[in-house]
């Protein structure tokens, strides 16, 4: 009897050692992950700040004015910099946000008009002072690069069918491809405008559906990109955004028919 007991004594001792080790695995591991999760906010925040000192920067010595007056400080900036945009000889985009209106324009004529179904934008946008808004949004920006995941101005030579057959079999297969819609252009202020196209207010708001789509991708490769200066502790590149969700064969549209270098108004 007294064997069994100190077995049993035994074998609690080293249960209770397991369980210890454990623990103090778990306590440094926590530890480790907020560590680093508080290294990377104190980065993140950090270059977020150092781009709106930038835009301010660039605001320096303008008379400072009260927040009262921001909402006419956007007025201002949109119909000057729509003014502007009228007096080129190509095709601009507009985006009223405000009216959830997206439009091609050409010389003040709109030429096509999409309803916004949803959009986000970056907080960075929602600190400005009227000054920083109006520096930003006062005059028409200029596209500097298109990311796409469907080809822009895609033209290609098709053979028409032979027989009623063929035909059916072409529209079967061309009915089968799905594409997704979304585009990304890089303006020349130092922030990117998202245009996805979407079917439905449920498809815009599934978006980041894990592993899934044109947007999920880019946002892995941005995070990728900040662990690779937060790793070396460095501040990542931050980059305003706007997001915008459209019907897709309008998306379609608006991308096909805008010049490579095409100026863009918007109003937040």
């Amino acid at each position: 009897m007294k064997e069994n007991s100190a077995e049993d004594f035994d074998s609690l001792f080293i249960k209770k050692k397991s369980n210890t080790g454990i623990k103090t695995f778990l306590i440094l591991f926590s530890l480790l992950i907020l560590g680093f999760t508080g290294v990377y906010t104190y980065l993140n925040v950090g270059a977020v700040r150092d781009r709106m000192k930038s835009a301010q920067a660039k605001t320096e010595g303008a008379t400072p004015m009260s927040p009262s007056l921001i909402g006419l400080q956007k007025e201002k900036a949109w119909y000057e910099s729509r003014l502007k945009m009228a007096n080129s000889d190509s095709i601009g985009l507009s985006i009223d946000l405000e009216n959830h209106l997206l439009q091609l324009e050409l010389k003040g004529v709109v030429v096509l008009s999409s309803k916004i179904v949803d959009y986000s934008t970056s907080g960075f946008f929602k600190r400005m002072d009227g000054n920083v808004y109006f520096s930003m949004f006062g005059t028409p920006l200029t596209i500097q690069k298109y990311e796409s995941s469907i080809e822009k101005n895609a033209f290609k030579v098709v053979q028409a069918p032979k027989s009623v057959e063929e035909a059916e079999a072409a529209k079967t297969k061309k009915d089968s491809l799905h594409h997704e819609v979304f585009w990304t252009v890089k303006l020349d202020r130092d922030f990117e405008l998202n245009i996805q196209g979407i079917d439905s207010v449920t498809a815009a708001q599934s978006k980041y559906q894990l592993g899934k789509g044109f947007e999920f991708k880019r946002d892995l490769n941005n995070i990728a990109n900040s662990f690779q200066h937060i790793l070396k502790f460095q501040k990542p590149v931050y980059t305003p955004e706007i997001l915008i969700s459209i019907p897709a064969n309008e998306a379609k549209a608006i991308l096909n028919a805008l010049p490579r270098k095409a100026l863009v108004i918007i109003r937040i």
